[in-house]
C-alpha cells in the first residue's frame, strides 16, 4: 500500500502524482497520467490498468474489489470479491466519479463528475458517461468539434543538395501519404548555388496540392532556414527533417505515434555516422548547452516534430546566420513547460554531397551564440 502523504513510504515510485492521492497495490499506470488529490487508486486485490494520457480528477475512486456480499451475509460469505478494472488511453474521469470493480472503459471516454460506473460495465471508446448508475449519454467526439484535426507539415531545408533532394522529397511524400491525406511538403531553398532550387520547383509543379517552396535569394544560414521552415508551416503537426538523405522517412510514423499526449517529439540517433571532427564539435556544443541551461534532452539533432501552437508561442531572437535556433527554441519551450518525448532514430550515411554546419567557424559561432543567450538569461533573472 502506498499513501503519498507519508514521508516514510516504503515505495516512492508514485511520488510524481498528487501527494494526497492513495495508490494501493501495483497498478499499471501509463505515461502522462494525472491523478488529483484524495483519489483512491485500488489495485490491492486485482489488476488495475490506467492508459497513458488519462486525467483522473480529485476525489475519484477506481476499485478492483467489493466487500458488499461479505458484509450483508454477516460473513457467511467470507471472501473479498475482486475483478480486474481497465481504463483506456486519454480518458477523463470527473470529480468524485466511482469506477467499480471489473469495469472496462474504452479509450478517449469521459466519465462525468459524480458518476458511478457499475461492476463489469463495458464502455466503448469515445463514450460520454454520466449518472448513478452510469449510462452512456453520447460520444466524446462532439467535444472535439472546435479542436483542429490532426494534419502534418513536412518541412525540409536544403542547401546545395541537388543529388539528394528529389529522392528525399519522394520518400517524405510516400511516408506521410500513408498516415494522412491532410499534409503538405514545405521545401526551403536556402540560397543554393547548384540546381537544388530548380529541382524543388519542378517537384512542386508536379504536386501543387501538397508541395510548397520558399526560396532565399541568398543563404540565410541555419537559423534563417529553420525560421522559414517552421513559421511558414500550416498544418497541426510540424515535422523537420534534413534534405541530405540520412533520415529514413519510414520512421515518420514513430513520431506521429509518440507525440500523442505530448507537445514535442524529439529525435535522437541510436548510432552516429559522422566523422570524428563533426562528432567532437557536436559533443562540445551540446555539453556546453546542457551545462549552461540544465537541459535534459539527449541530443539536439535535426529531426523533430512539434505541434504548431508550440512553434507559434516562441519568439526566436538568435541571428539568422548562426546555428542557435534549436538550442534557443528548446530552452524556451521547456521554460513554458511544454511536454516532450524522445524518439530513437536510425541514421544513414550521406549518399552524396558535402555535410554542412559543423565546420570550425560554425562551431565557434554557435558557442558564442550560446554564451550570449546564457548571459541574457542570467541578466533577466538578476533583473
Amino acid at each position: 500500500m502506498l499513501f503519498n502523504t507519508s514521508s516514510n513510504s516504503r515505495d516512492n515510485r508514485y511520488g510524481k502524482y498528487n501527494k494526497f492521492a492513495w495508490i494501493l497495490g501495483e497498478p499499471e499506470i501509463g505515461d502522462k497520467v494525472w491523478i488529483g488529490a484524495f483519489t483512491l487508486i485500488d489495485a490491492l486485490h486485482n489488476k488495475l490498468t490506467i492508459g497513458r494520457g488519462t486525467d483522473i480528477s480529485s476525489g475519484a475512486q477506481i476499485l478492483t474489489h467489493s466487500t458488499v456480499r461479505r458484509a450483508i451475509s454477516e460473513r457467511r460469505y467470507g471472501e473479498v470479491e475482486s475483478a480486474p478494472t481497465e481504463i483506456g488511453e486519454f480518458c477523463f474521469i470527473g470529480t468524485h466519479a466511482t469506477i467499480l470493480m471489473g469495469a472496462k472503459i474504452g479509450h478517449h471516454s469521459v466519465i462525468a463528475a459524480g458518476a458511478v460506473v457499475p461492476q463489469f460495465m463495458k464502455i466503448p471508446p469515445h463514450s460520454l458517461v454520466a449518472g448513478v448508475p452510469a449510462k452512456i449519454t453520447g460520444s466524446s467526439k462532439k467535444l472535439l468539434k472546435e479542436v483542429e484535426n490532426e494534419s502534418i507539415s513536412i518541412t525540409i531545408p536544403a542547401l546545395n543538395e541537388e543529388k539528394n533532394v528529389e529522392k528525399v522529397v519522394g520518400e517524405a511524400t510516400e511516408a506521410v501519404s500513408k498516415l494522412t491525406k491532410d499534409f503538405e511538403i514545405l521545401l526551403v531553398d536556402d540560397g543554393s548555388t547548384d540546381a537544388t532550387g530548380k529541382i524543388i520547383d519542378a517537384l512542386a509543379g508536379k504536386n501543387k496540392k501538397h508541395t510548397r517552396v520558399i526560396h532565399h535569394k541568398r543563404n540565410k544560414g541555419f537559423t534563417g532556414a529553420m525560421k522559414s521552415c517552421l513559421y511558414n508551416a500550416k498544418k497541426h503537426l510540424v515535422f523537420l527533417a534534413p534534405s541530405d538523405g540520412q533520415f529514413n522517412f519510414t520512421q515518420l510514423k514513430s513520431f506521429v505515434d509518440a507525440i500523442r499526449g505530448y507537445d514535442m517529439a524529439i529525435g535522437y540517433k541510436e548510432k552516429h555516422k559522422e566523422g570524428p571532427v563533426r562528432l567532437l564539435g557536436s559533443w562540445a556544443i551540446y555539453s556546453l548547452y546542457k551545462t549552461l541551461f540544465n537541459i535534459p534532452i539527449k541530443e539536439i539533432s535535426t529531426v523533430f516534430m512539434w505541434r504548431r501552437r508550440v512553434i507559434e508561442s516562441i519568439k526566436i531572437e538568435s541571428e539568422d546566420r548562426g546555428a542557435m535556433f534549436l538550442y534557443e527554441f528548446f530552452f524556451k519551450a521547456l521554460g513554458k513547460k511544454y511536454k516532450y518525448v524522445e524518439v530513437p532514430i536510425s541514421w544513414r550515411s550521406r549518399r552524396a554531397g558535402k555535410a554542412k554546419g559543423r565546420g570550425l567557424k560554425n562551431i565557434i559561432k554557435t558557442l558564442e551564440g550560446m554564451i550570449r543567450l546564457w548571459w541574457k538569461v542570467k541578466l533577466n533573472k538578476s533583473g
